[in-house]
């Protein structure tokens, strides 16, 4: 069954890119409260969620759903918010809702109301390409704000997952050095199989010193208090982590490190092919759902 109808809210350039490439397969496209942006003629622009919503197939949530916990995320400042709550009062049972990801409270609460939920970040073929494209992003924030080439930078690299095994793809070449720790023993492995060198904890009295670059991907702390006062003060950390992140917001103030929070950067180094991504699976959501 394909889809001929979706709603899609607010968010950034992804979205309005998602809604070009849906538009393009012949979808009829209702935007929500998704950016200033010069749509095609027959893309709908509604006001009101409820309008935007009926007879929707799909309804696509912006990525992250949420800033605050409580209300829709939209770049565009010049819209009203719209409550969550407001939200799942109005979705129906009979729409598929797709979004990045949800947290555990509100992925209750949405199986409570019986909707079916796409949370595509759990796909695998989304997470590779999402993957490269935060890679290619990261390479642009590392090289903006480091002021020392990548090819005289040791880099520690906390997991190796998707992105981290994409961050090495990329970084590697470039870099003089790149450790990683990694749990998993098979990861360790296949970063070891790429040139990349795996280290334990008990290594870090060794490495960290010597750290020109520090990259998290890991969604929690990893490194104790002690461990980051090995950092050189001339390292620089890059958290491209999810919520909770993996260091604390005051970490520049307690311990003099430049900190750099990278959320969302698929969105804003690389909008179209990002929507074009979000696009092709929503295209075909209901080979993941149904």
């Amino acid at each position: 069954m394909a889809i001929s109808s979706i709603a899609i809210l607010g968010g950034d350039l992804r979205q309005c890119h998602t809604a070009e490439y849906l538009n393009a397969c012949g979808c009829q496209v209702t935007c929500y409260h998704t950016p200033d942006f010069s749509y095609s003629s027959d893309i709908i622009q509604e006001d009101s969620l409820s309008e935007a919503l009926m007879g929707a197939d799909v309804v696509l949530a912006p990525t992250p759903l949420s800033k605050d916990g409580a209300h829709l995320f939209q770049a565009n400042s010049e819209k009203p918010l719209c409550l969550l709550s407001q939200l799942w009062d109005t979705i129906s049972t009979d729409q598929i809702f797709a979004v990045y990801s949800l947290s555990s409270d509100i992925e209750n609460l949405v199986k409570e109301k019986g909707f079916s939920v796409l949370q595509f970040s759990r796909l695998p073929i989304f997470s590779r390409e999402n993957a490269l494209l935060t890679a290619e992003g990261l390479l642009s924030e590392v090289i903006r704000y480091t002021p020392i080439s990548l090819s005289s930078s040791r880099v520690l690299l906390l997991g190796y997952g998707c992105c981290g095994s994409a961050i090495c793809t990329l970084l590697h070449p470039l870099c003089r050095s790149i450790y990683v720790l990694e749990e998993e023993v098979q990861k360790q492995e296949q970063a070891e199989k790429k040139g990349i060198c795996p280290i334990q904890k008990e290594d870090f009295s060794t490495v960290l010193p010597h750290c020109n670059i520090v990259i998290n991907t890991i969604p929690l702390p990893v490194l104790e208090s002690d461990q980051i006062q090995e950092l050189s003060g001339s390292c620089y950390i890059f958290d491209i982590a999810s919520p909770p992140f993996g260091f604390s917001e005051d970490i520049t103030e307690k311990y003099l490190l430049p900190y750099f929070r990278l959320p969302g950067l698929p969105g804003r180094f690389s909008p179209v092919t990002s929507g074009q991504i979000i696009g092709k699976i929503v295209e075909r959501i209901t080979d993941y759902v149904l």
